[in-house]
């Protein structure tokens, strides 16, 4: 009898997947807040809303979730079953065909978002895919603690720059 399955399944792929994507959600978060908090709002501009806002979030956060989900189903995972499979039928290295592929992906969103979408849906595929490729057992909570890491120092260095710009 074997014992427990220590290496990289589907179901922990998609686990991964959907935490790295919701990782570069908030770090996509912490510098859109920057950004717009370092602008001055321009004359005339409604900015009382944001208790509303706060009141959201929970409920954004699960369609956030859902979302990742199935880009995570739909797009990430083929996109690193595929490139590996390409690697392994025409020798190359399997991470030079997950980029491609994941740049194809990410021309999905040139029509909708232009250039500038499909830079940012390339990017946010080709981050996803290079922290998926390696989910094995353990791998998950790691990648939570560091991303968590990495998120929060995002959110300080922006306060940060904020408060040494006021």
């Amino acid at each position: 009898m074997s014992g427990p399955d220590m290496g990289r399944t589907h179901a922990r792929m998609l686990r991964v997947s959907t935490l790295a994507l919701l990782l570069e959600a908030g770090v996509g978060l912490a510098v859109l807040m920057t950004v717009g908090l370092s602008m001055e709002p321009e004359p005339g501009d409604d900015t009382g809303g944001g208790a509303l806002v706060l009141l959201g979030l929970p409920f954004v956060a699960v369609f956030g979730v859902l979302a990742a989900f199935a880009v995570s189903a739909v797009l990430v995972l083929p996109v690193i079953l595929l490139g590996e499979d390409l690697g392994r039928r025409f020798g190359a290295a399997p991470v030079w065909w997950q980029l491609s592929l994941a740049g194809l992906a990410g021309a999905l969103l040139a029509p909708l978002a232009g250039v500038r979408g499909w830079i940012a849906g390339w990017t946010v595929l080709a981050v996803a895919a290079l922290l998926t490729r390696r989910a094995k057992q353990g791998y998950f909570v790691s990648l939570l603690l560091w991303g968590t890491l990495a998120v929060v120092s995002v959110f300080m260095v922006g306060g940060i720059v904020l408060y040494a710009a006021s």
